[in-house]
């Protein structure tokens, strides 16, 4: 079926993705409350915890998502929850994005570009793989 294949594939990737995503957000979480106990100052920080925590929830929705585009590859009137799914990722790099340049950071097109390729395959294949169910 046409889309299948784009889809089984870019949802292994984001879950091989939400998981490592998941681990460094922990791990940033933690390094985090381990750098303000160990500095006894907390100004700044509120930021780089909210950023931590975006990184770990997004990991989440990640995983999630490629799980149910996994499931949606065997039946094809799931895909368009997977376009929501996926539209919705999107947009949560582009919100780490703009908490990134708001902390300070510096702002990388290719960076945003390479952010939003894997989702955007991700609604390529649910769409087409729709298309196709509903021929």
């Amino acid at each position: 079926m046409k889309g299948q294949k784009a889809l089984k594939v870019t949802s292994i990737l984001m879950i091989i993705g939400g998981v490592i995503a998941a681990v460094v957000g922990i791990l940033a979480v933690l390094g985090l409350a381990a750098l303000a106990a160990l500095s006894e100052n907390t100004e700044g920080v509120g930021l780089l915890y909210a950023g931590s925590i975006i990184i770990v929830v997004s990991s989440v929705i990640e995983f999630i998502a490629g799980i149910k585009g996994i499931g949606a590859c065997s039946a094809p009137q799931k895909a368009a929850s997977c376009i929501k799914w996926g539209i919705f990722i999107a947009i949560l790099y582009v919100v780490a994005t703009v908490i990134n340049l708001v902390g300070g950071g510096t702002f990388s097109i290719i960076n945003l570009v390479l952010n939003l390729v894997l989702p955007g395959l991700y609604v390529y294949g649910a769409a087409q793989l729709k298309s196709g169910a509903n021929v």
